[in-house]
């Protein structure tokens, strides 16, 4: 594949990927995942990007595995606290709504660029959400669409959800997400994910190069991540790493992990995926201007 001319050209390409990552495992008899529309909307475009720039023995394990765990624990925390609306930001191709067995009621905002939205919606037209889903275009680099954001969000128990998400973003844009929607909206709760390095450089097999492109040079990443969270008045209230499950997934493939990427994952490696409550206290709703 070195002289396939395609090149990642915008981070929506990379919901592509992601895609097209969920869609080979679900073609699996052991595949960690299912999505059942992730290879219509991974498209032709999506499966070539992965098969050039994604180790296909690799391909969904990590991307899998962080998918189910997020599953799990987003509707986990919808029917223990009560989330009223979540709003998936940068949603890219989620499928969500669409398969997971979410509350009747429940308000589930996506949000992201329009065209890629445009897109998803366009797919998926023929399908039933399983909640109530609405879609807003919005650029979360400004500061004006994030407060649009915020206020369509409204006052009720809220949750935001940043799946693959914050490497994209400056550090400025991640502290805005960590501050402003509690005290402009009813959001209380953050479902985030923090990068799986080993399995990820696993995956990329050293083609990390044009992902690197579309991501933001003064990112916050791994334990920067949850010291943010932490110091912009969140407490946490679950985690779950599913680094050491991805290599016993690989494995069992026969796929051969080395001792030092398991000590690596071993070493105080914050990946996997947390739920934080901003406390009552700390947050307050402001009108929004």
């Amino acid at each position: 594949m070195a002289s396939n001319p395609i090149r990642v050209e915008h981070v929506s390409d990379t919901a592509l990927m992601v895609a097209a990552a969920r869609a080979r495992e679900t073609e699996r008899p052991d595949g960690v995942v299912r999505d059942p529309f992730a290879a219509h909307l991974a498209g032709e475009r999506g499966a070539a990007l992965a098969e050039k720039l994604l180790h296909q023995d690799w391909l969904g394990i990590g991307v899998g595995l962080r998918c189910v765990t997020i599953d799990r624990m987003l509707v986990e925390a919808i029917h223990a606290h009560g989330i009223r609306t979540v709003v998936l930001l940068g949603a890219g191709l989620d499928t969500r709504p669409w398969r997971l067995d979410l509350p009747r009621e429940l308000r589930w905002i996506e949000v992201d660029f329009a065209p890629i939205l445009d897109y998803k919606f366009d797919l998926l037209a023929s399908e039933t959400p399983r909640c109530r889903v609405e879609r807003m275009a919005a650029d979360l680099q400004v500061a004006s669409e994030r407060r649009r954001v915020w206020a369509a969000a409204g006052g009720e128990p809220g949750l935001i959800l940043t799946e693959g998400l914050l490497l994209y973003l400056p550090a400025s844009v991640t502290d805005a997400l960590a501050t402003e929607p509690p005290r402009e909206s009813g959001i209380r709760y953050w479902l985030l994910d923090i990068a799986a390095g080993v399995l990820m450089r696993h995956a990329h097999q050293g083609t990390l190069e044009e992902i690197e492109n579309v991501r933001a040079p003064d990112r916050v990443e791994g334990q920067q991540i949850l010291d943010l969270a932490v110091r912009d008045g969140w407490e946490m209230m679950a985690s779950h790493s599913y680094t050491q499950e991805g290599f016993a997934v690989a494995e069992s493939r026969g796929l051969t992990v080395s001792v030092e990427a398991k000590q690596a994952a071993a070493d105080n490696d914050p990946s996997g995926i947390y739920l934080y409550q901003r406390p009552p206290e700390t947050s307050r709703i402001a009108p929004v201007t």
